[in-house]
């Protein structure tokens, strides 16, 4: 009992007396203290984390640590600058002062705190600023996410910048406005604040109410035996972010034990035109924090600590990475055809092989794997259904790479003829409803979509990295797919509808 009441405060204890800020000694190479970074109306401090060998844009993730933490200690435990030093992006990390909070909790349950361009919210976009007028920041890949107070700051932000954040990762935390004051924070703790997911979405939506743009897309990691934030409040942060992107609140697919590990149960949701919004993963028997894979391979990383756990075969900082898109894995690829037809035979997937690595497949619903699993090439023959040919690489001391994805489209109709000026994009054709799923690196700016005779017959400028473009209701035809990213060289595809 002791114990718990002593959570209990830590994640919500309000301001009462100063403590003084305390420096934060250390000697990472990269790492900055930040000050005159703006107004700073929340009275935070703010750090930074550059790696060497950065050319270019390069994305940005805010990490927000936990009550009873700060920067330094998040930042190790959290494993983001070895992930910053391995995929080349830039990380800030705000600091709570004990002025604001004793226990240094960032407050997610104060109005003042909590609103666009005011309090702590708006000191952490000050620091986004600082960083887009100081680096070369791609501010189409702006990503936040945080633990405990900090996860709950963390959908915090989501909901004040739809217009800044491309996507979240919440480990631990609750909705927005889920508590507006210590009372109601304590029923979060407790699981009791319970709401419709229209409810959690006009909290969202409230926010910034003349936002008409695309919301960020988020992830929650939740420990299953949490005793600070009540695993009921992982349910509720799912209601509200599939309600504001308009998806269902049923799981479009769930894969159990994920990448091998039986505690870990991923769920995915879509929005209505079959694009990826939301993630959950749901950590069986873990305590209140993060989870930790310590190692030096692709897939491992942090440290243990008071709230990062070892969960073995899951590293969830890696996994917010990879969810974000900002892993720098370009040079492992799957070869082979992304368009086939029903129940073709005799189709080849293949990786670079490399020596002492074993090699495992998994192929669409209705196909099956007729020679290859365990190798660096498969054959495989397809039924009807697309999906995903997935590949996990496995070296001689257990390091794992994967899972990769290679999306091949079943049906009758010739798709995308591969004509590209740049690796950084890829098109997915799926002849039979005519939809084309797009997928880039970063976010697209500009879509169009050209007939035959040259005549631009839909255009469009989005802020995302996936979306899906409606061709059912064109002719028979070639068509042309522009797509022009930021800072790129445009891509190019020709469609061909029969």
């Amino acid at each position: 009992m002791i114990k718990r009441i002593f959570a209990l405060s830590i994640l919500i204890l309000s301001p009462l007396f100063w403590r003084g800020v305390g420096g934060e000694a250390n000697a990472q190479t990269g790492w900055n203290a930040v000050t005159g970074f703006g107004t700073n109306p929340g009275n935070l401090n703010m750090y930074d984390y550059v790696p060497t060998g950065i050319t270019g844009k390069a994305p940005l993730v805010v990490a927000l640590h936990g009550c009873l933490e700060n920067a330094t200690i998040f930042s190790a435990q959290s494993g983001w600058n070895t992930l910053a030093d391995n995929h080349k992006f830039y990380v800030v990390y705000p600091k709570q002062n004990s002025a604001n909070n004793p226990d240094t909790c960032f407050n997610w349950f104060l109005p003042g705190d909590i609103e666009r361009n005011q309090g702590e919210a708006y000191s952490i976009k000050q620091m986004v600023d600082y960083m887009k007028a100081h680096y070369t920041v791609d501010t189409t890949r702006i990503f936040v996410t945080g633990l405990s107070a900090g996860a709950c700051m963390t959908n915090v932000m989501l909901a004040c910048y739809p217009d800044v954040f491309s996507a979240g990762a919440v480990m631990a935390g609750a909705p927005y406005k889920a508590a507006e004051n210590s009372t109601q924070a304590l029923e979060i703790v407790y699981g009791t604040d319970t709401n419709t997911p229209a409810a959690w979405g006009d909290s969202v939506k409230s926010a910034y109410p003349a936002y008409t743009g695309a919301y960020p897309k988020v992830a929650v990691f939740q420990g299953s035996a949490d005793y600070v934030v009540n695993p009921a409040n992982e349910t509720q942060v799912m209601y509200q972010w599939t309600n504001v992107h308009g998806a269902s609140q049923t799981a479009a697919s769930t894969i159990t034990s994920f990448n091998g590990n039986p505690l870990v149960t991923k769920n995915i949701y879509n929005d209505p035109s079959g694009n990826e919004i939301m993630e959950t993963y749901t950590i069986t028997g873990m305590e209140h924090g993060i989870a930790v894979d310590t190692g030096t391979c692709y897939q491992k990383g942090g440290q243990t600590g008071a709230y990062s756990w070892e969960i073995t075969g899951f590293f969830s900082s890696f996994w917010a990475a990879y969810f974000f898109n900002i892993l720098n894995n370009n040079t492992i690829n799957i070869s082979g055809l992304t368009t086939v037809t029903v129940s073709q035979t005799g189709v080849t997937y293949s990786v670079t092989s490399s020596a002492s690595t074993s090699y495992t497949w998994s192929v669409p619903t209705g196909a099956s794997i007729t020679s290859g699993q365990g190798t660096n090439q498969i054959t495989v023959s397809f039924g009807s259904t697309s999906g995903n040919v997935s590949v996990t690489e496995t070296n001689s001391v257990s390091c794992k790479v994967g899972p990769l994805n290679l999306f091949v489209t079943v049906g009758s109709t010739t798709g995308i003829n591969q004509l590209t000026s740049n690796n950084q994009l890829t098109a997915y054709p799926n002849p039979t409803d005519g939809i084309i799923h797009i997928q880039s690196t970063g976010a697209l700016q500009t879509v169009k979509v050209f007939n035959s005779l040259g005549e631009v017959v839909q255009q469009s400028v989005i802020n995302t990295s996936e979306f899906s473009i409606d061709l059912s209701s064109y002719p028979a035809g070639i068509y042309i797919l522009f797509l022009q990213e930021d800072g790129k060289a445009p891509s190019i595809r020709k469609v061909i509808l029969r």
